[in-house]
């Protein structure tokens, strides 16, 4: 009876750990911590999405053409067009504008982050 509980006890840690490792090889984890300059917290809340537009476009420019995913500016958020199928993004338009600058990129694409692994 004791060599049945430990074996048991031990087929459902090996499934438990199988269902983890599957669980992250499918998804990413973004942790967000108020030190992150990217986010700016007011009173526990994020930013509005009406905030994060740039007050002026004094400082914008053209940077379309070669992908790119952090702008001059150093701001790694971007206003993208998107279409949803089944509530995941199905397709992505490959102008985006800068939140922080209102600079337009090119979006990269999974082409573009394998072609640059190489």
């Amino acid at each position: 009876m004791k060599w049945l509980s430990r074996l048991s006890a031990l087929l459902f840690g090996l499934i438990t750990l199988g269902m983890f490792k599957e669980f992250f090889d499918r998804n990413r984890i973004l942790v967000v911590s108020n030190d992150d300059e990217d986010f700016e917290f007011d009173e526990g809340r994020m930013k509005s999405i009406q905030d994060l537009k740039p007050e002026n476009y004094d400082h914008a420019m053209d940077l379309r053409g070669t992908p790119t995913h952090v702008c001059v500016c150093g701001c790694n958020i971007w206003n993208v067009k998107v279409i949803f199928d089944e509530s995941e993004i199905a397709t992505y338009f490959l102008d985006m504008e800068c939140v922080n600058c209102g600079s337009f990129a090119t979006a990269p694409t999974p082409i573009d982050v394998n072609g640059t692994e190489q």
